[in-house]
């Protein structure tokens, strides 16, 4: 989220038209990557470059609303599957420059869009489902911290949060801290009980298989 923070304080017109300027400049590189790569052709890059320009011009409106993310995300999300096609089809590396700058551009939108949304659950679900389909894990634990600490009683947050911990990071201490924070912050959420006590379960299990090696 730098790159918006760098004229936030600026106001009207011209000020919303020099902070996309800067946006589409810094795209350039990555452009010309594609074009010079042979992932998409002259008139493609250009096409691209033009719906992406009208779609920070919609994100930088003085009240840009939901549907204006989530078509952004759209065309970004696109674009992805676009390219995952061709890199199969000409035989390139799984991860490419293309496609790394294609996700950081995704996680970007997503972050002002949870700016912009701080109380959407909604919205932090589906970014953090993307980032999650991508293995973008530093990036997700990230994600978590800030959704908890404007969310502390999304029930959803906190259990898929827990899960992340153990699952995806093998940190059952984390995971058991997580609930533990959850359920002060929710102490009636019998959904949290009940994650807490598998959470348990599945450690006690875990360390007995360990002793049984």
């Amino acid at each position: 989220c730098q790159q918006h923070e760098l004229f936030s304080e600026r106001r009207g017109p011209e000020a919303m038209a020099e902070r996309v300027r800067m946006i589409m400049e810094a795209m350039v590189p990555e452009l010309e990557d594609l074009k010079r790569r042979g992932w998409c052709s002259h008139d493609e890059v250009k096409m691209l470059a033009k719906r992406r320009e009208r779609c920070e011009y919609l994100l930088h409106r003085p009240q840009p609303i939901r549907e204006d993310f989530l078509h952004c995300l759209q065309l970004e999300m696109n674009l992805a599957a676009l390219l995952r096609c061709r890199r199969k089809r000409l035989g390139l590396p799984k991860q490419s420059a293309a496609q790394i700058a294609v996700r950081r551009r995704i996680h970007f939108v997503f972050c002002r869009a949870v700016r912009r949304f701080k109380g959407d659950e909604r919205m932090w679900l589906e970014w953090i489902t993307y980032a999650e389909r991508t293995c973008a894990l530093n990036r997700l634990g990230k994600i978590y911290g800030r959704a908890l600490a404007l969310l502390p009683n999304s029930v959803l947050l906190w259990t898929k949060a827990a899960a992340f911990e153990l699952e995806m990071r093998s940190n059952a201490t984390g995971a058991r801290r997580l609930l533990q924070r959850a359920l002060r912050a929710n102490p009636k959420a019998a959904d949290l009980w009940v994650a807490y006590f598998r959470l348990e379960l599945i450690f006690g299990m875990r360390v007995r298989i360990r002793r049984r090696k």
